[in-house]
């Protein structure tokens, strides 16, 4: 009996124990939860992550939490003073949410310029610099960030680019002669915003959150790839591959994160595949009507070794979703297209050209045909960039115009860009200028008759 009870004391000794140390456990864990509570409110991520810094409003104060690959100093105050002048207009919250915040690459990464720097800078990228209104305390500070400076990080992405037709977009601003007409003002809002990504990656990472997913969309091309005379995006995006992403797979690509994923191309799976960042990747083709029909970046004929790799480049793409035979036999049906729509460009030339021998053009052709036709017509609403151009320059420069329409719409697979908005047009302007010269000759005829001379 006695060794019955000694059992049982002993085994509620046990359960007693058992029971404190739970309750001391439980007490710690809840003064640990209770101390992080301290801390400011942070969002779920599905990382964790080595830093976080919290923007509140304007008038309250800064509070910064850093980790190990925390936001320098530097930085810091750099967003404190734009706080303090309320003139962050959202972009501490882009680069907050950030791959660039998360790594510690903060602003003085981007924006401080030293003069070392600065001396090595071509005089065109100089010049675009000077234009960026800084009104910092610190003349470090430039508020353009040139495609040099990300590729200081970004090496291999920055040596594609320079590749690509874009590295030399602002430079052709200065070698179309047409654009001399444009007041400088108008050039700004027009021309430059499209022909600075010569000089900056943000035209499709949109600063400051520099966003992959977002630079792979197709709108993310459309700012600048758009309009009456070059419509890339709407030939694309009313074209079949652009019905299918629009009507089944819009989404797919924001939740997969990767184009690999969609069921048809966008615009950086044909033009950077694999994330190259030559955009001129497996193209051959230079301006429509050029005397140069196989162009390199700067606008170089290139040979037939070369011109077979490009081609050869393309069907590779096209090959991941199409039969080689197929693709082959598409890609070939545009080039006879670009071919037939370059013979018009060559006829109503000559017609140019030949008023002008017979000196019935008034002004005088000049130093037109000096100027390689433009990929694009640059047609404004007023047509004031063409002050002191004849009816017949005119109706020419609209010519153009639709010869890369039908271009655009052969080369994207859109039967509706390439033939009614640009074939049929291009034969409407092509009859326009046979009527025009027409008149010409027969004003010309009277006034010959009636001894009355042009000039």
């Amino acid at each position: 009996m006695t060794s019955l009870l000694k059992y049982y004391i002993n085994k509620s000794i046990k359960c007693v124990s058992v029971v404190v140390l739970f309750a001391e456990l439980f007490c710690l864990v809840s003064c640990a939860t209770q101390k992080e509570a301290t801390y400011p409110p942070q969002k779920a991520a599905a990382t964790p992550r080595e830093d976080v810094i919290e923007i509140t409003k304007p008038e309250e104060p800064v509070k910064v939490i850093k980790g190990e690959r925390g936001i320098t100093e530097e930085s810091l105050q750099s967003i404190t003073c734009h706080e303090e002048r309320q003139i962050t207009h959202g972009w501490v919250a882009d680069w907050q949410g950030s791959k660039h915040a998360r790594k510690g690459v903060g602003c003085e990464a981007c924006h401080v310029r030293s003069n070392a720097e600065l001396a090595v800078k071509e005089d065109r990228e100089l010049e675009y610099l000077s234009t960026d209104g800084n009104s910092c305390d610190d003349h470090r500070v430039h508020r353009k960030v040139t495609a040099g400076t990300c590729g200081k990080c970004h090496g291999k992405e920055y040596q594609e680019f320079m590749k690509s037709r874009h590295s030399i977009s602002w430079q052709r601003i200065f070698e179309c002669g047409k654009l001399m007409a444009i007041p400088k003002d108008a050039c700004s809002e027009k021309c430059e915003q499209c022909h600075n990504i010569q000089f900056k990656c943000d035209s499709c990472h949109t600063r400051h959150t520099f966003s992959t997913l977002e630079a792979k969309t197709p709108e993310a091309c459309r700012t600048c790839h758009m309009g009456a005379d070059h419509p890339q995006y709407e030939a694309y995006i009313s074209s079949k591959h652009g019905a299918i992403y629009t009507a089944s797979q819009s989404m797919i690509l924001k939740e997969s994160r990767s184009v690999q994923s969609l069921r048809s191309p966008v615009c950086v799976t044909c033009h950077m595949p694999q994330g190259i960042h030559d955009t001129s990747f497996g193209l051959t083709r230079g301006h429509t009507g050029s005397e140069l029909p196989y162009v390199d970046r700067d606008g170089a004929t290139i040979d037939d070794i070369e011109l077979a790799k490009r081609r050869e480049d393309m069907l590779s793409v096209c090959n991941t979703c199409h039969s080689r035979r197929f693709a082959k036999k598409t890609l070939k049906r545009a080039d006879d297209i670009y071919k037939n729509t370059s013979a018009v460009i060559g006829e109503a030339k000559d017609m140019l050209l030949d008023l002008e021998k017979e000196k019935q053009l008034f002004p005088p052709l000049g130093e037109m045909t000096k100027i390689p036709l433009a990929s694009h017509a640059f047609i404004l609403g007023d047509l004031h960039v063409y002050t002191g151009k004849s009816r017949i320059e005119r109706l020419f420069i609209t010519l153009t115009q639709s010869a890369a329409v039908t271009v655009k719409g052969a080369y994207h697979e859109n039967p509706g860009y390439t033939h009614l908005y640009g074939w049929a047009k291009l034969q409407e302007d092509l009859s326009n200028m046979r009527e025009e010269v027409k008149k010409i000759r027969d004003e010309a005829e009277l006034r010959r008759k009636m001894g009355i001379k042009l000039r």
